[in-house]
């Protein structure tokens, strides 16, 4: 019952915050209200759900500064968990096909959210640059699973480069964290949500001194070692 709730929830909420999202994008061209719409979502989804969440290391954060955040990915509750217990202006690095949700699709691209392409490799280069951009502008952190897709079997998957990329030609420093909890409450494959706890874990910021773009496979190693650490933590 609690998981037809849930979906019911989030449908409703789809439609109404996203819509309002979307036509807000037409002059708020920052996304202020996407960052409080997205917040009342997410909010509104755990509650419904049964959904707590617990999170350790936000001291190790600068609020008036930007990062690329980087987390492991163990289902569709991630996003849910971590969005509004970042105070920050998040956005995510999206796939181009999302854009083509109704409403959903509408809502992420008028928000300034990346859209890429990975079927075009220009284009995806062309993404880099407008979020950079946009980073500076609007004062925007990135919020990136590098695995690109959620883990089938909760184990850290390998890692794709772009948000490496955006942070060694941005600067950012890269901030790792770690998510527990949130596959078993929404398995793969599964539209089953089951109440709990999921904990969420933040590192310490890596600054990106010392590393180029020759040396991105050792910053790439050096995140994930961290993010397998501070998962170990739970």
């Amino acid at each position: 019952m609690r998981t037809y709730l849930t979906l019911v929830v989030i449908i409703i909420d789809t439609i109404v915050i996203g819509s309002i999202v979307a036509l807000a994008g037409i002059f708020d061209r920052g996304g202020r209200v996407y960052d409080v719409g997205a917040r009342l979502w997410a909010r509104a989804v755990r509650v419904c759900a049964g959904i707590k969440v617990d999170i350790k290391g936000l001291e190790h954060l600068d609020k008036s500064k930007s990062y690329i955040f980087m987390s492991n990915h163990q289902s569709h509750l991630d996003a849910v968990a971590w969005t509004p217990n970042l105070p920050f202006r998040i956005r995510f690095f999206a796939k181009k096909e999302l854009t083509y949700v109704p409403i959903f699709g509408q809502a992420i691209y008028m928000s300034r959210h990346i859209i890429i392409d990975r079927k075009n490799i220009e284009s995806a280069k062309k993404s880099i640059e407008k979020a950079k951009e946009l980073i500076r502008k609007y004062k925007l952190s990135v919020l990136v699973f590098p695995e690109g897709t959620r883990s089938t079997t909760g184990k850290l998957g390998e890692f794709k480069k772009g948000g490496f990329v955006l942070a060694l030609e941005t600067g950012i420093p890269i901030v790792p964290m770690a998510v527990q909890g949130s596959f078993e409450l929404l398995p793969p494959h599964s539209l089953k949500i089951k109440p709990g706890l999921i904990h969420l874990n933040v590192g310490e910021p890596i600054s990106m001194s010392g590393f180029t773009m020759d040396t991105k496979e050792a910053l790439i190693e050096k995140v994930r070692n961290a993010i397998e650490t501070l998962g170990s933590y739970f």
